[in-house]
């Protein structure tokens, strides 16, 4: 399931239903091209790095990471434990809504979920926007994004303005540092969790080994996919002897100043308005030869799970060439209900949402 492309899944390559010749994006992708395509209304997906809200994006729904610990972890295979977060992906704010509602709730099995009491997530969703501050980062609004992005960003900002919320900018200046600290710290753990897969307990298990070690790497070998076995190597080279202090400590501190970033940012609106992703969907295989290209793409998600923060993407509108483009809203801690609200009123005021691939 890693990657931002969909490409890497054991059954082949996921494709677009806008076009066929694209990605749906990734991890999420499956979800997110059921949805688009109308063969499900509602699916789940998971998000360590923007793997919801990136293939949301690429395929013109709506899907929400909540906030770290909201949604059980039990039942999914572990890639980063302190990242990892599952959350609801459909056609609007509204259904995302509806779903958090079942889905949001503590769960003894899981050692990250939070004791909370129970929250309704519709309850914001007739709310005006009037008065509310939107942030929006200096960073995010720069180069970097596709001239498409902007246009849709642009577009979102608009509708939000004749509805009343005033803008605001604001600064994240960890953001180009994000994605080292997230890949460091991610394969770290990845290395970790997926050291279980060893063919002695549960699994597969290869069918040819001489001795237990061989029976290991063989195993190991044949399970894994490349971009898994990547992302392996850079953890276990990152948790070595002589490397730890250098990479995941020093990475363990970036990412605590990426989530004062926030906090600092957060007093100054109510929520941030930013890119999910720099372009509309790529080309399959465009980027799947080109890792460090397709960890570039998470530039606009990663800070959110560095942070452990909740953020929804929504349908903004078209590239040229007619492929979704998609922007996030980013909360405080436990706004669930704020920014689901904010994105059903853009979507009552507007119909990218309604759009569906022929």
């Amino acid at each position: 399931a890693m990657g931002s492309t969909n490409e890497t899944s054991f059954y082949g390559a996921t494709k677009n239903p806008w076009n066929l010749e694209h990605v749906p994006g990734g991890s999420s992708g499956g979800s997110a091209a059921v949805i688009a395509a109308r063969l499900a209304p509602a699916a789940l997906g998971s998000d360590t790095g923007g793997s919801i809200r990136q293939p949301a994006s690429h395929c013109g729904i709506t899907g929400i990471k909540p906030t770290y610990g909201t949604v059980s972890r039990f039942g999914m295979v572990a890639y980063a434990s302190s990242f990892d977060q599952a959350g609801p992906m459909a056609q609007t704010a509204e259904d995302c809504a509806i779903l958090l509602n079942a889905m949001a709730s503590f769960d003894e099995r899981d050692s990250t979920s939070l004791e909370r009491d129970k929250e309704d997530y519709t309850r914001d969703l007739d709310k005006p926007l009037k008065g509310l501050k939107i942030g929006l980062p200096k960073e995010y609004f720069g180069e970097g994004a596709d001239a498409d992005v902007q246009t849709a960003l642009q577009s979102v900002i608009d509708l939000l303005k004749v509805q009343g919320a005033e803008t605001v900018e604001v600064s994240l200046p960890q953001t180009s540092l994000s994605i080292p600290a997230y890949y460091v710290l991610a394969s770290a753990e990845a290395s970790t969790n997926l050291s279980r897969f060893d063919g002695v307990r549960y699994g597969h298990r290869a069918a040819q080994f001489g001795d237990l070690e061989e029976m290991y790497s063989n195993t190991r070998a044949e399970g894994f996919g490349s971009e898994v076995k990547r992302r392996i190597m850079i953890g276990t080279y990152v948790l070595s002897h002589g490397y730890y202090d250098a990479y995941y400590l020093k990475a363990q501190k970036l990412r605590c100043l990426v989530a004062n970033d926030f906090q600092t940012a957060f007093g100054q609106c109510d929520f941030i308005l930013a890119p999910t992703a720099p372009t509309a969907a790529p080309k399959l295989g465009s980027d799947i030869h080109d890792p460090v290209q397709m960890y570039l793409s998470d530039i606009y998600t990663i800070a959110v799970n560095l942070a452990g923060l909740p953020a929804l993407t929504l349908p903004a509108g078209f590239s040229a060439n007619g492929l979704p483009i998609g922007v996030q809203f980013i909360g405080n801690y436990f706004s669930e209900a704020k920014i689901l609200g904010a994105a059903h009123q853009v979507q009552l005021n507007s119909d990218w949402h309604t759009k569906a691939p022929e």
